[in-house]
């Protein structure tokens, strides 16, 4: 792996301890001093890791709410640009899809500021670094814009099932950042530490395999017929997800042995479909492999 260097250290007794050098040129680069402190973390399959101590911020989130009205936009905008980094934008009834676009579009512009919550009441818009997105936060985030395509697509609500996708590309590819940085330096860009370098491999691969659902669902256009079987897929992918949400290896054994049942199922309705139908089953059936791989690494 590019940038990964394995150290070996003849192991020291002083004393009653036993000791071990850190390498200079690790030091050296993270400033570490004798007074310095380090982190050392027992992982579960037995590796020790050992990473500069970060003095997470005491400062507390300095939470903005504001009432959905029409002119929120405004208001959003000001007080980003006046230094807030955390926004909550709330309303009593369905926030309206002109004035959700609205944000979305305004969000969108706005450097390093991202929505990281949404739901028909909420929105919540953060100003940050990359550096400063927890990394589990954001495959939830990859997991709900999946979500928010395949509704996009089922009601043929193109201009949303693109922006979904933009966002999905743009979070993903923080993702990758925060993970191809840790592999290489090992040191946590966020100030979670809650994986392994197995784990951080893993995730990688499970956030490639979301991002390529994301490529198919985009171009995907269904016709009467194919609905019921895109359902299908679609409670499928809703499986794995809650699968890795709860992180249960049950449910995940039984979302990896589904994929051949609907394969099975596919192949039969090939049989009885137009032609032009058969590209969008293969469509579907390209999620379905993709499903089954994310199963395999929860």
């Amino acid at each position: 792996m590019a940038g990964y260097d394995r150290i070996y250290r003849k192991i020291q007794k002083l004393g009653g301890s036993l000791v071990v050098s850190l390498p200079k040129k690790w030091t050296v680069n993270y400033n570490l001093t004798k007074e310095s402190s380090i982190a050392m973390d027992l992982n579960s399959d037995g590796s020790l890791r050992i990473t500069p101590e970060l003095t997470p911020s005491k400062k507390a989130i300095d939470t903005l709410t504001l009432e959905s009205n029409p002119y929120v936009v405004k208001e959003v905008v000001k007080n980003i640009l006046s230094g807030q980094t955390h926004i909550v934008v709330i309303s009593d009834k369905v926030i309206n899809k002109s004035l959700r676009n609205q944000i979305r579009y305004w969000v969108n512009g706005l450097p390093n500021t991202e929505i990281t919550e949404e739901s028909n009441q909420r929105i919540v818009i953060q100003n940050f670094g990359y550096k400063k997105i927890p990394t589990g936060k954001l495959i939830q985030r990859l997991l709900y814009l999946i979500a928010d395509m395949f509704d996009d697509v089922k009601s043929e609500t193109f201009d949303d099932l693109n922006y979904n996708f933009d966002q999905l590309r743009k979070f993903y590819f923080i993702l990758v950042m925060h993970i191809r940085s840790y592999l290489r330096t090992g040191v946590y860009v966020t100030e979670n530490s809650d994986f392994t370098p197995l784990e951080a491999m893993d995730y990688r691969i499970f956030c490639g395999k979301v991002e390529e659902i994301g490529k198919i669902l985009k171009p995907l256009r269904l016709s009467p017929q194919v609905i019921p079987f895109f359902e299908e897929i679609h409670q499928y992918f809703n499986e794995v997800t809650v699968a890795y949400l709860k992180r249960d290896s049950k449910l995940a054994y039984y979302a990896w042995l589904k994929k051949d049942k609907l394969i099975v199922k596919a192949n039969n309705l090939t049989t009885t479909l137009d032609l032009n139908d058969h590209d969008k089953i293969k469509s579907l059936i390209g999620i379905a492999e993709r499903c089954k791989d994310m199963s395999g690494l929860i």
